[in-house]
């Protein structure tokens, strides 16, 4: 018997589908630069210092055996995760999961609770959450985002056991500020309900009002389970490490014991050299490095808000996150624009209907790419606008 939930997946997800476009304009027209402002992969090299990281814990190898590690990671790396990012919030190294990414948390958490569940996930967003949802067999709660709210997500009138929220968001690319969340955590105390926070992205936060952690605020130990990757701050989307934060001060005190009885059954842990090369990105030259390439994919950003500010178009997100969640002009749905700057701008984009059906009517502009393909990609939408 096969799983029956892989029915309830409507669509295809949306990027391979982008990738395959690219791949046969690639094909026809071989010698034609495509501006890829699609998928949100990094585009500047790994630091050499963490590069030397994992080749030295490698080497280490050649002499010392290692074989299994902690399923929920090496203790040097959960507590340097704490000591840098949460200690100042009362969390323990122990709270802290070492994993391979965020979408494997993301997704496999579920598998904490209960088969007839209510699931709560925004529309438009990152898919994952939705498919997971919809694959593990519980019960979806649609939040509509609209354009009217700056595509901030507020809580239902309904009530549900899990929220996945993502803040700074991707796809829109719009950061919940202090208020904001703390309504959210609110909301969870009164419905008993668990949130859980994607927060990938908080390294590209610079205004004052996004808190970097919803640990910041009052009650969030309660009620919350944030997660956070290596990916982007640091490109480690090739090398995959990520984390999750479960506390134990959960009002399901449960969940803390259960995902660590979850990790042990299902995985064997993070490679030791990966976890030598996470280990390395606190130190502080390499911290300040890192933060030069957000600040050079910021700087991107930066080039291509001034483009559409300049073109009177409507947009958001940008600020506090490496995405841009553009309006199409002249009523175009999200796939004749798609198409349409690719033909005339060479400019790869996700049309947004891709993140559900009330993304429709906007493309996501990714950020991760130098600010000379930002420009290269401003001058090309100048000129779209002059001809079209």
């Amino acid at each position: 018997m096969l799983n029956p939930h892989f029915q309830r997946l409507k669509s295809a997800y949306i990027f391979p589908i982008i990738e395959k476009k690219l791949a046969e304009l690639q094909k026809d027209h071989p010698n034609q630069k495509i501006l890829n402002l699609g998928i949100g992969d990094v585009s500047l090299p790994l630091s050499p210092r963490v590069a030397e990281a994992i080749c030295e814990a490698t080497r280490e190898m050649t002499s010392s055996p290692r074989g299994y590690g902690p399923c929920g990671g090496y203790n040097f790396l959960k507590e340097a995760v704490c000591e840098n990012e949460y200690a100042t919030f009362g969390l323990d190294a122990d709270e802290i999961f070492i994993s391979d990414g965020a979408n494997t948390d993301a997704s496999s958490l579920l598998e904490l609770f209960a088969d007839d569940a209510l699931v709560a996930v925004t529309d438009p967003t990152y898919p994952v959450y939705r498919d997971a949802t919809l694959i593990a067999g519980k019960k979806l709660l649609t939040i509509p985002l609209s354009e009217d709210q700056g595509f901030i997500p507020r809580p239902p009138i309904e009530r549900a056991d899990v929220v996945y929220l993502c803040s700074p968001c991707n796809p829109t690319g719009v950061a919940m500020s202090c208020s904001d969340l703390q309504e959210w955590i609110s909301w969870a105390k009164t419905n008993k309900a668990i949130l859980i926070l994607d927060n990938v992205y908080n390294g590209f936060i610079s205004s004052k009002d996004v808190p970097t952690s919803i640990y910041q605020l009052e009650g969030a130990r309660n009620v919350a389970i944030e997660i956070r990757s290596f990916s982007k701050w640091a490109g480690f989307t090739g090398l995959r490490c990520g984390y999750a934060v479960v506390p134990k001060t959960l009002h399901l005190a449960e969940l803390h014991s259960l995902w660590q009885k979850r990790i042990d059954i299902k995985t064997n842990g993070i490679s030791y050299p990966i976890q030598k090369g996470a280990l390395a990105c606190y130190k502080k030259e390499v911290k300040e490095e890192l933060d030069a390439q957000v600040a050079l994919y910021k700087t991107s950003a930066d080039i291509l808000l001034q483009c559409l500010s300049d073109l009177d178009q409507t947009f958001f997100g940008g600020i506090d996150a490496p995405y841009i969640f553009w309006k199409t002009p002249e009523g175009l749905d999200s796939w004749a624009f798609f198409d349409q700057l690719l033909t005339h701008s060479k400019i790869i984009s996700i049309p947004g209907s891709g993140f559900g059906p009330h993304g429709e009517g906007f493309v996501r502009l990714s950020c991760f790419i130098s600010p000379s393909t930002a420009q290269e990609a401003s001058d090309a939408l100048y000129h779209h606008f002059a001809t079209v």
